[in-house]
């Protein structure tokens, strides 16, 4: 696509203040989103960009993007790699595990404005890519019960030394949606080493350590131990 504004990155100073890395961070184009929202496309614990592109107009044809994170420097434009390209106008764009295999896959809403530019709906499956993971169900008690609002730090080991992620749950994505359940790649992680939840409106920090790696784990605001799901692996059936 040519013209139009392109998007900004504001990453955070640690001052009270934010600056547009956009440009350096390889996203500073116009790519015509409709609809956007973030995930992991391959478990390394880097936040990927998938994108709705399009607009109104019946003659508009435009490949939806994603965006690889490239350790949290810039992003590489794999689309056609990837097979996300899909050329039907894109609104809602939802990541979550719907095979419970460990990885995220990507549900979207596609069509235009006008009932004559409708179109049936995608989902990508996720063929995997070997990386660790771990998926926690998280439950408030003082604070609301879908735990909106709630901060999870996740430490672990790797070969080339400690790593930490940070997720918020909630719907925190434009035209898209965000699952309940916290989806977190681990790359090449050997060992989780500290868990920690901060719950907003008790203001408490519930803190656990050597969590299981590949697991699905329940976390109760104000309890002190978590429960280990068993969750095994659905294959999806795709109709021809």
């Amino acid at each position: 696509m040519s013209g139009g504004d392109p998007p900004c990155l504001y990453v955070n100073d640690g001052k009270g203040g934010f600056r547009d890395a956009a440009k350096e961070a390889g996203v500073a184009r116009a790519w015509l989103p409709m609809g956007a929202n973030f995930g992991d496309f391959n478990n390394d614990g880097w936040l990927d960009i998938y994108l709705g592109t399009g607009d109104p107009a019946y003659e508009t044809l435009t490949p939806n993007v994603a965006l690889l994170n490239q350790g949290g420097r810039t992003f590489a434009d794999v689309t056609h790699a990837a097979g996300l390209g899909h050329l039907q106008k894109g609104h809602g764009v939802a990541f979550a595990d719907f095979d419970n295999d460990g990885d995220q896959d990507i549900y979207h809403q596609l069509g235009g404005f006008y009932p004559g530019d409708a179109f049936r709906n995608a989902l990508f499956m996720n063929p995997g890519h070997g990386g660790g993971f771990l998926t926690v169900v998280l439950e408030g008690r003082r604070s609301n019960r879908m735990a909106v609002g709630t901060r999870v730090t996740v430490e672990f080991e790797t070969p080339s030394g400690m790593r930490r992620v940070y997720r918020a749950p909630g719907s925190v994505s434009s035209f898209g949606g965000s699952p309940r359940l916290q989806e977190i790649g681990l790359a090449d992680a050997t060992r989780i080493t500290r868990l920690e939840v901060w719950w907003p409106v008790s203001q408490t920090r519930q803190v656990f350590e050597d969590v299981p790696m590949n697991s699905f784990v329940r976390i109760v605001e104000g309890e002190d131990r978590f429960e280990r799901l068993e969750r095994r692996s659905v294959p999806l059936k795709i109709s021809p």
